[in-house]
């Protein structure tokens, strides 16, 4: 079984804390540059983050905190969660070796809501008392502060990002669904993206941006290579004057350096997009371009011609489906997106392909759920206006909640973003079927997600050794079904049952996970609010790799208040 090396967190020196630094700085400076500008215009006031700000993300949209739209202004919301967990196997080893845990997690939201300017911060401090085993007692901080600013109307605007979480590290390792669990597999990751861009729309025929994005990724993991993203991306779009033949032009250039070794990484695509309307309804699209890539590539040469061909159908409102196929330089690629939803349905499948690395996904942040490729340049898929616009930085989402404990952010209900140094071509497939009835809610989701390295081996020798083959081609598939019943207005019993398998497709190593969990939630108080909830959980892994296999049973008591 591999095994990755980790300092521990909590006393980690920060590398190249410089840059952190002045990635906040920067953001808090232009946060109040533009609230001051609010101030004196008298434009703080109510709104919507994407009502006030023409930014193409907001990173306002978070799950955990919301501005209320009749207030504006500033909130602060402080809350504590108290949670006791008892776990007959908290290591997660093939011996059962049970404790009881306490969780003392404070937190914080801030939001704040201006007619030029947004912001959402999450912040938690995750403590974590072992009964039996007190030198597993230890502090874990999660954050998430997105920000978008307006500083000339209409033309300049920055965003800006900053994420701490944990996650499991490899996928050999236990898989922890949360921070109790003390496997040696998990590890702080952090993020830090601040990104300028100018913005113009040339009435109704075009529309215009200019950006750069710098953005810096880190972990606790010894060998996993922090690094430094600059990129570069540029587009022109046709506007609501070409509502038959809509048109684009998009650039992106990524570059990539990885700390500690002198590796650059370029990533570059030059695209020409276009949608033909047959009807108001039914459109055909197509894109063509070059993509210019320079690394060492052991699947051959990373720079081709690129094209694509597809169609963007909405046959009612509640319907859209988009689709294409085409080639770039690793061969035949296609992209699916398609919803639907009744009065009492949703229905959501995707699939997309894209050439990425672990550094990319994880600065894209929003856990896992919004996997982006490089840029997100030459889209289909967009038909409200313009086709193919360059995506910024995206939304907040995940962590920082009031229940960190149970967010499992990054286990195997997921794909894994496991740590990895090299380049990879990674093909993911999601749907899931929501039901909402008057007393049940039910959610049924399935994915499967392939990496196949790109770069060599050795990119990876220091993080996994030798096992450093098995990640050459990795398949992780998996269903979920969660389902919620309303006892009464203020309580709900809720199911959770799911199945991931991990395949190393270069061998013959198969791990199966099983999760079964039980919760009973009760909601106290409105003002200030207080929520408990009991829960029971199973989980398994069965592998056919000798030594591999655990179970684990656990009971959780949670008091959940924010105020």
């Amino acid at each position: 079984m591999a095994t990755i090396t980790m300092k521990v967190p909590e006393n980690q020196k920060c590398h190249g804390g410089l840059c952190p630094a002045a990635c906040f700085a920067a953001m808090a400076m232009l946060l109040l540059s533009s609230y001051s500008y609010g101030q004196a215009q008298g434009l703080l006031g109510p709104g919507l983050p994407g009502q006030g700000l023409p930014g193409q993300n907001q990173p306002g949209q978070g799950q955990n905190v919301s501005p209320d739209p009749a207030a504006g202004g500033w909130r602060v919301i402080p809350r504590l969660n108290l949670r006791e967990t008892y776990s007959d196997n908290v290591r997660l080893g093939g011996q059962s070796g049970g404790d009881l845990v306490t969780q003392i997690n404070p937190g914080i939201s801030v939001s704040g809501v201006g007619r030029r300017f947004n912001l959402i911060a999450n912040y938690t401090m995750n403590n974590l008392i072992y009964a039996e085993n007190s030198n597993f007692t230890r502090m874990r901080h999660q954050f998430n502060v997105g920000a978008t600013t307006e500083l000339v109307e209409n033309l300049f605007f920055v965003d800006g990002r900053a994420t701490m979480t944990q996650q499991n590290a490899s996928l050999f390792g236990p898989q922890g669904l949360d921070n109790v669990n003390v496997t040696g597999n998990r590890a702080d990751v952090k993020t830090y993206t601040i990104s300028p861009y100018l913005r113009h729309r040339f009435q109704d025929f075009a529309s215009a941006q200019l950006r750069y994005t710098y953005g810096i990724v880190e972990s606790s993991a010894n060998a996993l290579r922090n690094s430094q993203r600059n990129a570069f991306q540029a587009g022109l779009n046709s506007g609501d004057a070409f509502r038959i033949f809509s048109w684009g032009l998009n650039y992106d250039h990524q570059i990539i350096e990885f700390a500690r070794t002198g590796r650059t990484v370029e990533l570059e695509r030059s695209i020409a997009n276009a949608r033909y309307m047959v009807t108001s309804r039914f459109g055909l699209t197509a894109t063509g371009g070059y993509e210019r890539n320079s690394f060492i590539s052991v699947r051959g040469s990373p720079t081709s011609p690129t094209w694509t061909v597809g169609f963007s159908w909405i046959p009612d409102e509640r319907t859209n489906i988009v689709a294409s196929a085409g080639q770039r330089f690793f061969g035949d690629t296609y992209s699916v997106l398609a919803n639907h939803r009744t009065r009492l349905t949703v229905w959501n499948a995707s699939y997309n392909e894209n050439i990425t690395t672990f550094n990319q996904q994880a600065g894209m942040g929003s856990g896992f759920g919004g996997i982006g490729g490089i840029g997100g340049i030459g889209g289909i898929g967009d038909p409200s206006g313009g086709i193919g616009g360059i995506g910024g930085i995206g939304g907040i989402g995940g962590i920082g909640g009031s229940d960190p404990g149970f967010s499992g952010t990054s286990s195997f209900l997921d794909p894994t973003n496991f740590f990895t140094n090299r380049l990879f071509l990674q093909k993911r497939f999601q749907a899931s079927i929501g039901l909402n009835g008057v007393s049940n809610t039910l959610l049924f989701r399935v994915f499967n997600m392939t990496r196949r390295a790109f770069s060599p081996e050795a990119d990876d020798a220091d993080l996994l050794g030798v096992n450093a083959a098995l990640l050459n081609h990795t398949r992780q598939s998996g269903v979920n079904v969660l389902w919620s019943h309303r006892i009464s207005a203020l309580t709900r019993a809720n199911l959770n049952l799911g199945f991931t398998r991990f395949a190393f497709l270069n061998t013959n190593r198969e791990d199966d996970f099983k999760i079964g969990r039980v919760s009973l939630t009760r909601q106290f108080q409105d003002r200030p609010s207080v929520n408990g909830m009991i829960e029971f959980r199973h989980v398994e892994r069965d592998s056919n790799q000798s030594g591999a296999n655990y179970r684990e049973n656990a009971v959780t008591a949670s008091l959940n208040m924010s105020f």
